[in-house]
């Protein structure tokens, strides 16, 4: 039971990061729509996997640690990641044209 537990969130978690990384970015950043930004993310996960994965475990152990104290470091963690995901969606995806949908 403990590991199908761990199986199902660790599929939810995967489904998130790869409808999220770039989609938020990419909404605010240009005049897209919610399925292009959506494609345009799953695409991403798609070319860069690797980097993607550790990309979504150093998120999973930034807010872990955060957390920790009471959630306090939340405080420092959250504008970190925030600051960090800006540029990894410039980095990854500026250079590639949306996908219209």
């Amino acid at each position: 039971m403990i590991i199908t537990g761990f199986a199902v969130g660790f599929l939810f978690a995967l489904l998130v990061l790869a409808i999220s990384v770039v989609s938020v970015p990419l909404l605010l950043d240009r005049d897209v729509g919610l399925p292009t930004a959506i494609l345009t993310s799953v695409r991403t996960i798609l070319i860069n996997p690797q980097t993607m994965a550790v990309w979504g475990l150093l998120v999973a152990a930034s807010l872990a640690v955060g957390s920790l104290p009471f959630f306090i470091g939340l405080v420092i963690v959250v504008p970190v990641l925030g600051h960090a995901t800006w540029h990894l969606y410039r980095r990854a995806v500026v250079q590639l044209r949306p996908i219209e949908a």
